[in-house]
């Protein structure tokens, strides 16, 4: 490997502490000046707030469902022990759908329980096609949709009149954006690949990538742009490609079991020591760090869309504290990137479910409870998160493997965080994703 002065500049990006505010007067004013129609709900009901997930059960990305379980039962009970929402309502999960079953059959039992009129709350989600499909027949149903994980930026760009749909997870733009960022404070950094699933999400972190270093004017050439096929189970082809041209960046959007079979490959092809630097914007938490352990490379940096590492702020933040503990007592592992956006979820669930019965006096209509979790904030790992109307907008947090942490685990963590605020790897609101990084300027300071 050569010798690198790779540098990352500590002026512009913050560590990672923000305060937590809220939006909550402006939902409030919406929901006050709101005409919904429809029937009214008096005081609060005593049965149950319904919640059916969908989630991945079975397939390759099922180990996600599984983290989004665990995370969903945890809260779930520490909400009910607390007597509920606002203290006097339990919540009860009552089903859960197999997202392996596809678009097709997502969407017939979608419309089946809007019609029966017995669940409350669709919520989770987790592959982005799966979202573009399931959203909007939701929100034609009128049936309450809270998206907890997809990143694609299509979703209200696509579908930017959904009244029945919040997404509380960031877009993929501060995945990529945030690679932006992190190489446009490097040095010596002139040839890169692209190494991104053969579908959409890999397509569009590439194109958002590529574009956003054209606008910044990093002078840097993208040489070559290669997409494995998603559960791709051999590499090696990928691997001695890569390391026979020496870029000195390797970037790569893959994920889940994708990232860990690619990485682990790279390390017994030599990937990792042809090239100077990588940035991985998929998966990136503790599960995938477990997976990999020692293998896992040191000259890379992971990261992307919020910081949804179970070290990261831990001493500083007591709820994140808090919640990394009791997930590591009931399931003796760390959470990893699908516990983290339930956790979001339920938080936004919370926040909106106060917000509305202050405003109302009463529970709220499921239109009325979606409207009070737009411009909201709340608290989260990487300080505030904040949603833009009914979408979250996230920081990007980046860091590198390290076994230097005090969490009781022999598998590597990530450390030496680089924290990007959210405004720098997200469009403003109503301004068109791509627009706005093809118009990307250069951070100054």
């Amino acid at each position: 490997m050569n010798e690198r002065n790779t540098r990352i500049s500590r002026r512009h990006f913050l560590k990672g502490s923000a305060a937590v505010t809220t939006l909550g007067s402006l939902a409030g004013c919406a929901l006050l000046q709101e005409d919904f129609g429809g029937e009214e709900i008096d005081g609060i009901p005593d049965e149950p707030f319904r919640i059916v997930q969908v989630l991945f059960e079975s397939g390759p990305p099922a180990f996600y469902g599984e983290e989004a379980m665990n995370a969903s039962d945890m809260l779930v009970d520490q909400i009910n022990e607390d007597g509920g929402l606002i203290g006097e309502r339990e919540i009860e999960v009552v089903d859960r759908l197999d997202e392996d079953a596809g678009p097709d059959s997502l969407i017939s039992d979608v419309q089946a329980m809007a019609q029966e009129g017995e669940v409350d709350m669709l919520m989770g989600i987790i592959s982005s096609a799966h979202s573009l499909a399931v959203a909007p027949a939701a929100d034609d149903q009128q049936f309450p949709f809270l998206v907890t994980m997809p990143g694609t930026y299509q979703l209200f760009e696509e579908n930017p009149d959904m009244e029945y749909v919040v997404r509380t997870a960031g877009t993929n733009a501060a995945g990529a954006v945030g690679a932006v960022r992190m190489v446009e404070q490097m040095d010596d950094i002139e040839t890169v690949v692209t190494v991104d699933p053969d579908y959409a999400w890999g397509h569009d972190h590439q194109e958002m990538f590529e574009a956003g270093l054209e606008a910044v004017g990093v002078d840097v050439e993208i040489i070559e742009s290669r997409y494995p096929e998603l559960g791709e189970t051999d590499y090696s082809a990928h691997v001695s490609a890569i390391a026979d041209q020496e870029p000195d960046l390797l970037f790569s959007s893959l994920w889940g079991g994708d990232i860990a079979t690619f990485v682990s490959q790279g390390v017994d092809g030599g990937l990792f020591e042809a090239v100077d630097e990588s940035l991985l914007i998929g998966d990136t938490g503790a599960p995938l760090l477990n997976s990999l352990g020692d293998a896992m490379p040191e000259n890379v940096w992971l990261g992307g869309r919020g910081g949804y590492q179970p070290n990261y702020r831990y001493d500083e933040d007591e709820s994140h504290r808090e919640f990394v503990d009791e997930y590591y007592e009931r399931y003796d592992q760390l959470p990893g990137w699908g516990a983290y956006h339930e956790w979001m979820g339920f938080q936004a669930l919370q926040e909106g479910v106060e917000s509305a019965v202050s405003i109302i006096g009463d529970w709220p209509t499921g239109e009325q409870l979606m409207a009070a979790m737009n411009n909201i904030a709340f608290e989260a790992p990487h300080g505030q998160h904040t949603m833009y109307g009914p979408q979250a907008v996230a920081p990007a947090v980046f860091g590198r493997p390290t076994d230097d942490h005090d969490l009781p685990v022999d598998h590597p963590l990530l450390g030496e965080f680089e924290f990007i605020e959210a405004t720098e790897v997200n469009p403003p609101q109503d301004v068109l994703t791509m627009d706005w990084v093809d118009e990307l300027e250069p951070v100054t300071g």
